[in-house]
């Protein structure tokens, strides 16, 4: 069976937001000097406020957030790693949050092939959403028994979930995973894994 990677031809660069444009130096900073603003204001705001233990909230949620930007990187898939950092600077049908357990493992899957299929991935599923709805998609990466697990898991308000699970389920059958599965599929909630073999 074809890779999707394949169909959507080796040798092209996948720097990604899905616009198909790479992120320069100077835009790579601009974005995230606005999130850090972003997370100072509403720091200094609940302290304007006297609202301490909201403001103590709001650190603990940027550590833990930083902690899992630093687990994203080490899975040692840059280009994987990219897409996921910087996904939600650009303006998005759906909310893209992640968490990754065990990151020192090491998946034996091209980082390429990954990040084309997630991309191909998060297309399909902006075509099939609700615009403006309060669309969230989270990603969990673990290892389990047999290889590295991509758990996804979407809420929000799906407009065709008939053709949305039969795209969906199309993708999962590319050749790049050993193993795959739908969970769920509705009207409001999409649950599906894949999982990668593991490296030596």
């Amino acid at each position: 069976m074809t890779s999707l990677s394949e169909k959507l031809g080796k040798g092209i660069p996948v720097r990604m937001d899905m616009k198909n444009d790479t992120w320069t130096v100077v835009q790579a900073l601009r974005h995230a000097r606005h999130d850090w603003m972003n997370h100072i204001q509403l720091i200094k705001g609940y302290i304007s406020l006297g609202k301490i233990e909201e403001a103590e909230r709001a650190i603990e949620n940027i550590i833990i957030q930083a902690h899992q930007e630093s687990h994203l990187c080490n899975l040692r898939l840059p280009m994987f790693a990219e897409l996921l950092l910087t996904f939600n600077w650009e303006a998005r049908s759906f909310n893209l949050e992640y968490e990754v357990f065990n990151e020192e493992v090491k998946a034996h899957i091209s980082d390429e092939a990954l990040t084309s299929w997630c991309a191909a991935l998060f297309r399909t599923l902006e075509q099939y959403i609700k615009l403006y709805a309060d669309n969230h998609l989270y990603l969990l990466v673990d290892k389990t028994e047999e290889g590295l697990r991509f758990f996804f898991e979407f809420s929000g308000i799906i407009t065709d979930s008939k053709t949305l699970s039969q795209e969906v389920e199309e993708l999962l059958r590319d050749s790049l995973f050993q193993r795959s599965q739908m969970h769920l599929i509705s009207s409001g909630e999409l649950q599906f894994e894949v999982i990668a073999s593991l490296g030596s």
